[in-house]
């Protein structure tokens, strides 16, 4: 339910999605110029005091010998990773410089995710009024109306994400190199699945999160948070299928779709998939408190079970009578 009437949400409202990508696009542009400011400094440092420079040219040099034709898939993956095991090695023995490294890589994506999480609470509440009464928002007056609330939940979506995505930053990097010199390619799809299930598990966490700051806005943003589970747990089932299917279509289409676009899909994909991601959120919400609501102008979707819904029950008693 929660996917096939997220689908037919999107659909309806397709514009909204190139308003999300220019946001997306601001906010990576933001985050490039806070990246070079902290990166290009411990770079040099790193360039100068090792060999890490010499390793990744040559990481460079073994994609060029495969795009021409002189390597294999597998001497790519195999040299490559070789390559890639010695820039580690090299970037370590500066101590001082991979501690900067890795602090600033984790503050540039924290940083990242702040201000694109500040569309999150802006682009549900246009999503909530749409299913709930068919009324249509500007993205850029609710991101100046929401802005405060947007900034709250950011941050605290923040203190809950960044850990999670550091521990499964870990374990994938366990995963890659521990399998790739065992199973080689084989290590993809086990990869893969790893990452969709994390995905899938993360999103259902946050899930009622969004929900119910926006019909409780009187809470503090971590109670919504904890309270918000509730909710969660008695619809795991539809969150589940739901976002391992977004996450699975996202992914091919991604593959399949990129290249034959000439990079077009990829560009546009995320913003597709956020407000898909959102909308699930909702519909599952709405679900679960059994309201109605409308899929575009002319349908609205009634979530109460058939049996349950008061005019079918007042038809069964004048039957009985």
């Amino acid at each position: 339910m929660e996917f096939k009437h997220a689908i037919s949400i999107l659909f309806s409202n397709m514009g909204y999605t190139l308003k999300l990508l220019v946001w997306i696009l601001i906010s990576l542009l933001l985050t490039i110029g806070v990246g070079c400011a902290v990166i290009i400094p411990i770079a040099n440092v790193i360039g100068d005091t090792t060999q890490a420079h010499h390793w990744i040219m040559e990481i460079v040099a073994r994609f060029n010998d495969f795009l021409d034709g002189d390597l294999p898939v597998r001497g790519l993956l195999q040299q490559g990773s070789d390559c890639l095991e010695n820039v580690f090695i090299e970037i370590a023995t500066n101590k001082g410089a991979t501690v900067g490294l890795v602090f600033g890589g984790v503050f540039i994506y924290a940083f990242y995710c702040f201000v694109f999480g500040l569309s999150y609470y802006p682009m549900a509440d246009i999503i909530n009024k749409l299913m709930a009464s068919n009324l249509r928002f500007g993205f850029a007056n609710s991101m100046v109306m929401n802005l405060k609330n947007a900034a709250r939940y950011s941050i605290a979506r923040l203190g809950v994400t960044l850990p999670l995505d550091l521990i499964f930053a870990t374990i994938m990097g366990c995963v890659v190199f521990g399998l790739f010199p065992l199973i080689y390619v084989f290590t993809l799809p086990i990869s893969l699945i790893i990452a969709i299930l994390f995905c899938t598990l993360r999103a259902m966490l946050l899930s009622g999160w969004l929900p119910r700051m926006l019909y409780h806005p009187e809470e503090r943003v971590y109670v919504n948070f904890l309270r918000s589970l509730i909710y969660v747990k008695s619809n795991m089932g539809g969150y589940f299928k739901a976002y391992f299917i977004t996450f699975f279509c996202s992914y091919l289409i991604g593959v399949t779709c990129s290249l034959p676009t000439g990079g077009l899909m990829a560009i546009i994909l995320p913003s597709i998939y956020f407000f898909l991601l959102r909308t699930v959120e909702l519909v599952g919400y709405f679900k679960v408190k059994g309201y109605n609501f409308y899929v575009d102008a002319n349908n609205v979707i009634n979530t109460v079970e058939y049996g349950y819904r008061a005019d079918t029950q007042a038809d069964f008693l004048d039957g009985e009578k």
